[in-house]
């Protein structure tokens, strides 16, 4: 046999009583169903309980029947709720004055009230405790409490006591209301203050000190430049429903006024904001966000030339086809079924808003700061194009690495202020077909090396003006070769040494107009200091010097061999070849002979095996191995010989003379015939020694 225990939670509570009673068990006696006002939302224990007036069962007049002593109703909040802590949606939604439908659960006993549903209707001004201005003369049931004193308050909790002042108040105000006015700066004042925002074109908050506007900017220590959002609140809170501002220069763009109207919101029923449609200042929300639309909105410009602008918003909507959820303050959800015209609409009440248009666009804004965090990884893909326009300054700050891929072309231009690449612990790279670097202004390059790799000759370097290098340490250049051509000047100034090396050849040529004019220089070599060397090392094959006047040295030329032979041709010069001494000789040397030209105006000649000599006073000597011939100042003339006198000399030569003949047109010629003056054989007969003085 089992047997089944049921948990003492399942037993019924009539098995669990002895006396087997049920009079506590909910609908045994059936519902008290009840409709009525709430009067009271603000719950001390924060479960959406509301103290609500019922009809019939309450009584009309307040000093019969306060608020304060109504019974906290419950309420019941739908399935897809879990209502749990920490689970579940938040029971609220009546405000006061919301008509709502309910029961008791402990009956006819009516002290347990629940609540589940509103009820909508017209609101209509009468004369039952409200005046023209919306204000309530206070004792009247039914009707929105807010506006009364003396009975909000509650013995039990004593934070509930005291009366609730509705005119605004930023400190102790906890009604929140739809505010009067949004309004949106282009050009916002960074100096602006809750003190100093403009309300309308002619009242600022100066003029409506209980007026608030809630000024959003940056902040003074952001970078980019401040933009100002203004909420300009309702001064005056009416009973609900609202009915108008006494003062419509609070609001330049919604009245308020609800009366006489289905309490559906006016977005759900197809009406922008107003049920006189010829009045586009008071046009409620839609309105709003078309004139914030025209400041700062409109032909925004993009870094191609192009424009474009904040869509209009497609609102459209037809009753029964919106879906609007609306609450006190001002945000607003809306799930638009209008044919043709679908949309989804989340509006906060600032005028920041997301709209999805009936074509899938979706429109995103932000009327202040915006702040997207991701802490995984981010997939974007854009089939068309992208166009992103900001007006202060943008700040993408990578810590891993970037990389972008255009297969397109891609510029960046910066109309002014810097540029700036900054790489300090890493290379940069530019690579592609052709590079271009164009500077109006100057050009720096400030690196620790610099090295210019082409593969071509075809670059060119091109400066319009004067150019300047200047090098701290050693400049060296290597190329397989140069050319240089100036259309002005060159001048190389060295501190330090100045050196050429090429291991082909050096060739200068000048083609200067201005030496020929002015009879100076082609070319001119000054050293303050020291030598001017020229030295080939090649003495024996290649090495030599060549200096020509005129092509090919038609004029003069100078040479000096490779084996060291030097050549001086002067082929045209009327003054031959002129050499001179100022303060010293004038000595030409080979190895085996020297010639010098004295200070003093002699001169000596010298070879191996003999000796030319000029006196300074007129001398002369020639003298060599085998004799001597000289000349003395007074003219004494010595001629001395080692084997040959001057008589075998004389002698020689006068038998050679007498015995000369010569062929003449008949046959040889007789010997001549000397002159009787010259006795021939008498100088043969002249007894001449060895010296002759």
């Amino acid at each position: 046999m089992v047997i089944q225990l049921l948990p003492i939670h399942h037993t019924p509570e009539a098995v669990l009583r002895k006396d087997n009673t049920m009079s506590y068990f909910m609908g045994k006696e059936g519902f008290t169903w009840w409709q009525g006002v709430v009067e009271d939302r603000h719950d001390p224990l924060y479960l959406g309980r509301c103290k609500i007036r019922v009809l019939g069962w309450h009584s009309e007049d307040k000093n019969d029947q306060p608020t304060v002593g109504l019974p906290w109703a419950y309420p019941v909040a739908p399935i897809t709720s879990a209502s749990q802590t920490g689970v579940g949606s938040s029971p609220l939604g009546p405000v006061e004055g919301t008509w709502v439908l309910g029961f008791y659960r402990d009956g006819e006993a009516g002290q347990e009230p629940m609540f589940f549903g509103t009820l909508g209707g017209i609101p209509e001004l009468d004369a039952k405790g409200v005046n023209n201005d919306g204000t309530a003369t206070g004792g009247q049931g039914f009707l929105d409490p807010r506006l009364e004193g003396g009975d909000i308050g509650h013995p039990m909790f004593p934070d509930e006591a005291g009366h609730r002042d509705l005119l605004f108040n930023p400190v102790g105000d906890l009604v929140p209301r739809e505010p009067a006015t949004i309004i949106h700066n282009a050009l916002p004042n960074p100096a602006e203050d809750a003190q100093t925002v403009t309300i309308s074109d002619s009242v600022t908050l100066k003029d409506r000190p209980i007026v608030r506007s809630l000024i959003a900017s940056t902040g003074p220590n952001s970078p980019t430049p401040a933009y100002t959002v203004k909420v300009v609140e309702n001064p005056v809170r009416s009973t609900y429903p609202d009915t108008g501002l006494s003062d419509k220069t609070i609001s330049t763009t919604r009245n308020l006024n609800y009366l006489k109207e289905p309490t559906t919101n006016r977005l759900a029923r197809g009406i922008r904001g107003n049920t006189d449609l010829t009045d586009p200042r008071v046009s409620g929300i839609v309105f709003e966000k078309m004139e914030n639309r025209k400041h700062g909105q409109m032909e925004i410009a993009t870094a191609g030339g192009k424009t474009w602008s904040e869509p209009k918003t497609p609102w459209h909507a037809i009753y029964p086809y919106n879906h609007v959820h609306q609450t006190e303050s001002g945000h607003i959800i809306e799930m638009d079924d209008t044919p043709q015209w679908e949309r989804l609409h989340w509006y906060h009440r600032t005028g920041t808003f997301t709209e999805i248009h009936p074509t899938g666009i979706k429109v995103d804004k932000i009327v202040n700061n915006y702040y997207n965090i991701i802490l995984g990884a981010r997939y974007t893909h854009i089939e068309a194009s992208d166009y992103t326009t900001i007006d202060g300054s943008q700040e993408i700050f990578v810590q891993g690495s970037k990389q972008d891929k255009i297969e397109g072309d891609y510029s960046l231009a910066v109309k002014k202020g810097r540029f700036n690449v900054n790489n300090p612990l890493g290379p940069i790279s530019f690579e592609g077909q052709d590079v271009t670097i164009k500077a109006t202004g100057k050009l720096i390059l400030d690196c620790e090396s610099y090295t210019l790799k082409k593969k071509t000759a075809e670059g060119t370097e091109k400066t319009t003006g004067d150019e300047k290098k200047e090098v701290g340490g050693k400049y060296t250049m290597k190329s397989g070769s140069v050319s240089m051509n100036t259309q002005g000047g060159v001048g190389i100034q060295a501190g330090g040494g100045y050196s050429v090396n090429a291991t082909d050849s050096i060739n200068e040529s000048i083609f200067g107009l201005l030496p020929m004019t002015s009879m100076g220089y082609s070319k001119k070599t000054d050293a303050t200091l020291g030598k001017v060397g020229y030295e080939i090392k090649d003495n024996l094959l290649s090495g030599g010097f060549e200096w020509n006047l005129g092509i090919g040295g038609i004029g003069a030329s100078m040479s000096i061999m490779p084996l060291g032979d030097i050549v001086l041709d002067s082929k045209l010069g009327l003054g031959g070849i002129t050499g001179s001494a100022l303060l010293g000789p004038v000595t030409f040397s080979s190895l085996l002979s020297t010639m010098e030209l004295g200070l003093t105006g002699d001169a000596n000649f010298h070879g191996n095996l003999a000796t030319l000599s000029l006196g300074v006073a007129g001398s002369a000597s020639m003298k060599a191995i085998a004799g001597e011939v000289s000349i003395s100042t007074p003219g004494m003339v010595t001629i001395k010989g080692s084997t040959t006198s001057l008589k075998e000399i004389l002698d020689t030569l006068i038998d050679e003379i007498l015995g000369h003949t010569h062929l003449t047109g008949t046959g040889p010629s007789g010997p001549p015939m000397p002159p009787t003056s010259v006795n021939l054989n008498l100088l043969k007969s002249l007894k001449i020694g060895l010296n002759f003085a």
